[in-house]
């Protein structure tokens, strides 16, 4: 990550992250003319618990829960050939915002199928749990759609909770009134 700091023209730069995606795809060795075949796909209860472990790293876990479901539909072990991973925030029935996960692949006749990977609840409501999932679906979908890239992430995300919120507030009305008031002592 690249440090904070003052660039050539005195601004700051903004502080750069590289999102190393997961490398999903198996290769054969390279054979005598050096070409390499697909070979099948990364383990599928493993790439979920890389992504859970992921997410958990970056504190974007769901808060009431984050399942595989992928054994409840098939007994394959290995993700299939996936176009793409589908990952989608929605209001269920229930309270609270869930995040479906489908890998969505075609199958032998051509067709466009999709198999259910993963399940996240928020029993948080109201647009700001809806937006929170939908970051998450936007994580999920980079590491699972990224088949192995790094690309470099340079915007500073902020999310702060209500109290955190109310307390910048305060303190940038407490800032405000001090550069008003030159009487004030630091």
């Amino acid at each position: 990550m690249r440090k904070a700091g003052s660039g050539n023209d005195g601004r700051k730069e903004i502080p750069m992250e590289n999102i190393k995606t997961f490398d999903l795809d198996r290769w054969s060795e390279p054979d005598e003319k050096r070409q390499v075949r697909h070979i099948g796909m990364a383990d599928a209860k493993e790439t979920f618990e890389k992504l859970e472990a992921h997410l958990k790293e970056k504190g974007m876990l769901p808060d009431e829960y984050f399942l595989y479901d992928m054994d409840l539909r098939t007994k394959v072990k290995e993700l299939p050939d996936f176009d793409f991973a589908l990952c989608v925030p929605n209001f269920g029935s229930s309270e609270g915002v869930y995040l479906d996960i489908d890998l969505i692949y075609s199958d032998e006749d051509g067709g466009q199928k999709s198999l259910r990977f993963a399940t996240g609840k928020t029993l948080r409501e109201g647009a700001d749990a809806f937006f929170w999932m939908s970051r998450i679906a936007a994580e999920c979908s980079l590491m699972l759609n990224g088949r192995g890239r790094t690309y470099e992430k340079h915007n500073v995300e902020l999310v702060l909770t209500e109290e955190e919120a109310e307390m910048l507030a305060c303190l940038s009305e407490a800032v405000q009134g001090r550069a008003e008031d030159p009487g004030l002592e630091p």
